[in-house]
């Protein structure tokens, strides 16, 4: 009886060390999993990091620094801000064979059509300028995301405000 004894009381401490390994290797794998996600899903810093420095590439091609893309005019209008960082690059905005253009990514949309004509044709570093595009038959919502062209240049994954 002794002897039967002692093997349940060796056995329960081993049991205890088998339930805290079990434990702490799940605690690992979360771990490592909420890393991943984090460091790589929606949200991430690496998202960000990859729209910077499309947004850096198209400012070098353009001239231009996207400020937002939003909703105005009731729904009715596409106001696309933008600032100047080299105003002869810049100049780009005014072609009137290629302004600039929205495609809706998840429909394939285009909306170019521009509000009105430019009344100038000098651009002043550091200046936001605005650009109204008719958002035809009010196609285009808040919370849409779009790729702006200007010229030949593209900015993917613009969401609308």
């Amino acid at each position: 009886m002794e002897n039967s004894l002692t093997n349940k009381t060796n056995t329960f401490p081993n049991l205890w060390g088998l339930i805290l390994l079990v434990s702490l290797v799940v605690v690992l794998i979360s771990l490592a999993v909420w890393m991943i996600i984090s460091q790589f899903g929606p949200g991430s810093g690496w998202e960000q990091n990859r729209q910077a420095l499309a947004q850096a590439a198209f400012e070098e091609e353009t001239g231009i620094r996207i400020i937002r893309v939003a909703m105005t005019a009731g729904g009715g209008m596409i106001d696309l801000q933008y600032q100047v960082v080299d105003p002869d690059k810049a100049l780009i905005v005014h072609d009137d064979e290629y302004p600039p253009a929205l495609i809706e990514e998840s429909t394939g949309w285009l909306f170019a059509t521009p509000f009105h004509d430019h009344a100038f044709r000098k651009l002043h570093t550091a200046v936001t300028y605005h650009e109204l595009i008719t958002n035809g038959d009010g196609l285009l919502n808040r919370d849409s995301t779009v790729t702006l062209t200007v010229g030949e240049a593209r900015l993917e994954h613009v969401r609308v405000q």
